[in-house]
């Protein structure tokens, strides 16, 4: 279990193996050797709320804003998520023992996830196939496949969690990631194409401790990550739809073969160019947040989950009853309307309501194991 540093003494208590600090600006948890810091908590609530608008504004008409504005977000939205993931998933192991109802969990949720847009995709499309499938997957649930397969990795991977192993570790795969496309175009099959392009993320949070991130936020150096990553997004913001779609796909995680000829033998430079700009507009939503608790946004970080599963289905119902038809194209009013709605979505979706019925579904599996187990 990971120990405070020394530093300014605050009021705390420890009941069994959790301590919890009652200082006035920060509270944090230690459990399973990982502190929980609510700092990243309200980042994963700004998170949700950005997934929700990114997946919004798709289907409107593409203005430069709408596309700047999409495209700034799906710069870094996805990385994030996936670093803060892999932060967490040092839990996975619990007495010495890979927690595998983790998994099971992620591939159950994939599942219902996959049913729920089968159905509106469907309709959208004239037609509902009995079953998706289920071995390939492009659209938003493919997180929870590459997460899955990520958290299968963390046996071998915390064999090199000691300094300087990480570095080299993370080095490797990033190499391997950017270059392996050159050679197989795994596609949608188990979501690999995103698996390994958003991998360097999971293990570069994996592999970052609460130590890793309290030292960061005080050094020198978060100042150049902080001028890195804001000059990153106001790059995206003001000249994607102009310079750099030809690039765009990046964000996605494609395989090189769908770039554009003109561009695929630098598309080794363009995704190694991506990962460092996603890190540092990462580090610097990061750095900026407070580590405290903010009404709605800690506990809507808390709730990812549900509102991540939920809010696609409605957007597709929301296209199949021509509700996008009702906005002009390129009417600024109606962008701002539907963020608007987004954000409204996103959070009536993370309410402690829809969470207490989405609980239960959720532990389904773990729940039917035990009654397995009682037999």
């Amino acid at each position: 279990m990971e120990e405070m540093k020394a530093g300014p003494r605050r009021r705390g208590r420890r009941i069994c193996s959790i301590t919890i600090d009652e200082s006035p600006q920060v509270y944090t948890i230690y459990k399973t050797g990982v502190r929980r810091d609510l700092r990243v908590d309200n980042v994963r609530g700004v998170l949700i709320i950005l997934v929700v608008i990114g997946h919004f504004l798709l289907p409107l008409y593409q203005t430069r804003l709408v596309n700047n504005l999409t495209y700034l977000i799906y710069s870094f939205h996805m990385p994030c998520f996936i670093m803060i993931s892999g932060f967490y998933s040092k839990s996975l192991y619990k007495n010495g023992r890979f927690r595998w109802g983790k998994v099971v969990q992620l591939l159950w949720l994939y599942f219902i996830f996959k049913m729920l847009v089968n159905i509106t995709e469907g309709l959208l499309a004239g037609y509902i196939p009995v079953f998706p499938d289920f071995l390939r997957e492009s659209g938003a649930p493919w997180y929870l496949m590459s997460l899955g397969i990520w958290y299968l990795t963390v046996s071998q991977a915390k064999k090199f969690r000691e300094y300087p192993l990480n570095f080299l570790f993370i080095g490797a795969v990033m190499l391997f990631c950017i270059f392996i496309k050159y050679f197989v175009s795994p596609g949608s099959f188990l979501s690999l194409d995103r698996t390994i392009a958003f991998a360097p993320f999971f293990y570069i949070g994996y592999f970052y401790s609460q130590e890793n991130l309290d030292v960061y936020l005080a050094s020198n150096g978060r100042k150049l990550i902080d001028t890195v990553g804001i000059c990153c997004a106001l790059v995206i913001f003001f000249l994607m739809y102009d310079k750099l779609m030809i690039y765009n796909l990046v964000v996605y995680g494609a395989d090189y073969i769908r770039y554009h000829e003109s561009v695929y033998n630098e598309a080794w430079l363009i995704n190694l160019i991506w990962y460092l700009g996603a890190f540092c507009m990462s580090m610097t939503l990061i750095g900026i947040m407070l580590n405290r608790k903010m009404f709605i946004l800690t506990g809507l970080g808390q709730r990812t989950l549900q509102v991540y599963i939920l809010h696609r289905p409605i957007r597709d119902l929301c296209q199949y009853f021509g509700l996008y038809e009702l906005i002009t194209p390129g009417s600024k009013v109606g962008l701002l309307l539907i963020i608007v709605f987004s954000v409204l979505l996103t959070l009536a979706l993370g309410t402690e309501s829809v969470n207490r019925i989405f609980t239960p579904l959720k532990a389904a599996p773990d729940s039917l194991l035990k009654k397995l187990g009682g037999l």
